[in-house]
């Protein structure tokens, strides 16, 4: 299956702005952060940039909805989902 990566803010230096990754169709968030960190040659593991996957910083939306509030990062996927990448930012 095919999934659109849309990412926002200060991560699209680490990694780019706009990736198609292809995946199982058993897949979910979690696989798909892996391979998007393995395919942009991040080199630490659990990390997009600086930023941890599933940290309280980095924001990962599945069609608009914060994955939080579903199964975190163990959301299924389906062909054709989008998610979105973006950083946290604090208000002050």
């Amino acid at each position: 299956m095919k999934i659109t990566v849309r990412v926002f803010g200060e991560l699209t230096e680490a990694i780019g702005n706009r990736h198609t990754i292809t995946l199982e169709e058993d897949a979910n968030i979690g696989n798909l952060t892996r391979r998007v960190a393995a395919q942009t040659g991040q080199r630490h593991q659990g990390y997009l940039g600086e930023y941890r996957i599933g940290g309280n910083e980095l924001a990962i939306l599945l069609n608009g909805r914060n994955v939080e509030l579903m199964q975190g990062l163990n959301t299924r996927l389906h062909d054709g989902d989008e998610v979105v990448l973006m950083i946290y930012t604090m208000g002050g």
